[in-house]
Parts: C-alpha cells; structure tokens; sequence
C-alpha cells in the first residue's frame, strides 16, 4: 500500500516556513518543540528524504523540502477547501470590523486573513479610525464589530467583551542608549491616543524630562521609529514580541498601567460572519497574549 502524508504534519511543515523557526511554529500551534521535531523526522524517514538542514543554530529547508512545502500548501488548501464545500456551517456574507487607532494593525490583519483563509465564502472588511467615531459607526448600524483599546483604569464601563489585558511596556531599538538620554524622545500615537497617555502620565509622575520627538495615528510608522533608535515608544506586551522590527524592552522606566482590549458588537451585529468573526478573534486574541 502507498503511505500516506500526515496533513497534520503538513500543516506544522507550512507552520515552521512561514514563522522562520520550530520554536515559533511550536508556539503557534500550541504544541511542544520535541512533539514538532518527532513530526518532521517521521515525515523524513516516510519520505526518505531530508527536509531541513542545520545552519549554525538555525534550521533551513533543503531542495526536497521546498519541493515539499508547495505540494504541502497545495494539499492543505485543497482539504481546507474541501471541508468547506460539505459543512454545514459554512459562513458566509459581509462582516464590518472597526479598528481603533492604536491597536496593533499588524497583528490583526494577521487574525483577519486567517479568519479569511478558513471562510472563503465570508467577506471581510475594516476601517481604521478613532474610537469615538467607531462608536458612532456601531450605533448608526454602518459596522457590526469593532476593536478598542483602553487603560485598565478606564476599561470597567460595561463596554464590550476583553479580548486581551496586558502590561503596557517602554521599547526601543538595540542602539537606543537609555542612560545617554536626559530628556526622554518619545514616538507615539497623537493625542487622543490613550497609550500615549499612559506614557506621558508615568513619566509627569517620575518627574523624569521628556519631548515628543514623532507622533502618528499609524502603529507601524510609530515602531519603526523607535526601532532606528531615535526614540522609545509603549507597546502592550505581545506586540512587542511579535514584532519583526526588533524592538527591546526597556528597565529602569516608570511602571505602566494594563492596556484593556475590547470587541463591541453593533445592534444588527446577530448575523452568522459577525459571529463567526467574533469568536475568531476572542481565541486568537487570547492564545497570542498567553505566548507573549
């Protein structure tokens, strides 16, 4: 009989390329790193063949792995694909998602995609704004969900569902030199930001001398500042380990409050993706705040 390919091993296969290492895959999969090596040299004594090659202390995929990644990626989208056609939970139709400024537009997108790649059939679309006018948008019934951050302090009104509560950390790039700062450079949200608040609040406190040195409504633009080393910035915890830009955190700053994430739901919000969407991004949400 021909053997047969484990799409669970697979599926860690396609996990360990596109997280660049077995301890991330291993994390994202919630599973151990021993449990996800054992996958891959079964797979290799199935295969007769090596996928992955040792590079110092890092693992790269050999010519018959790469070969073997896209017939991975081809057959898990056709099982995907597949189950979909013959559920009956199948979701389908437009959902509205709001993302207040301030929330980690990288992370989400990421939570979004996935929760596009296993509905195929749902529709999916944001808008990025202040969170005033995002209340505004749910009560007029023009969006059925929408993300919101606020101070811990602030979070207790009733509003919403928690998607994450967590510290709120200073960062910065490798070459920032804390300790040759008199007055602290900061890049942050604009005003009405409430992480930037945060900030500026801890620091009046410690009495410590600081200047906004960049400000923007965009996240990403506000990390790579900080990132060159011109500035430090405040991020809640798991965005800073997500990240790829390479930000440290930093000791010595005064202690910041928990930044609260919440999902408010609109009135109409009852339909089938909404729903859908919103327990997606509740498990999302949760395991990458408890890998951080």
């Amino acid at each position: 009989m021909t053997a047969l390919l484990d799409l669970d091993s697979l599926r860690t296969l396609v996990m360990i390329a596109d997280t660049g290492s077995f301890t991330r895959a291993a994390e994202e999969l919630d599973k151990t790193q021993s449990a996800i090596s054992m996958q891959m040299r079964r797979m290799e004594d199935k295969l007769e063949r090596t996928i992955f090659r040792r590079e110092g202390r890092h693992s790269k995929l050999t010519e018959d792995g790469e070969l073997l990644l896209r017939h991975a990626r081809q057959m898990l989208r056709l099982n995907d694909e597949t189950l979909a056609m013959f559920s009956e939970r199948e979701v389908t139709g437009k959902v509205r998602l709001g993302l207040a400024e301030g929330i980690d537009e990288t992370r989400t997108a990421k939570i979004i995609f996935e929760f596009s790649k296993n509905n195929p059939k749902a529709e999916a679309s944001i808008v990025c704004a202040p969170a005033a006018d995002l209340r505004k948008a749910l009560e007029a019934g023009e969006l059925d969900l929408a993300i919101i951050g606020s101070l811990a302090d602030e979070a207790e009104n009733g509003e919403g569902s928690v998607l994450s509560s967590e510290r709120l950390v200073w960062a910065a790039g490798s070459n920032f030199k804390l300790a040759s700062e008199k007055e602290l450079p900061l890049a942050v949200g604009l005003e009405q930001c409430r992480i930037r608040k945060a900030a500026v609040e801890a620091l009046e406190d410690d009495d410590r001398a600081f200047r906004i040195q960049y400000s923007s409504s965009n996240p990403g633009l506000v990390e790579m500042t900080a990132a060159s080393g011109m500035a430090i910035t405040i991020q809640p915890r798991s965005s800073l380990v997500s990240s790829d830009a390479g930000l440290l955190e930093l000791e010595g700053l005064p202690k910041l409050p928990n930044y609260v994430v919440k999902l408010v739901r609109g009135k109409e919000s009852h339909f089938k993706a909404a729903n859908a969407l919103s327990d997606h991004l509740a498990k999302s949400f949760e395991k990458t705040v408890a890998s951080a």
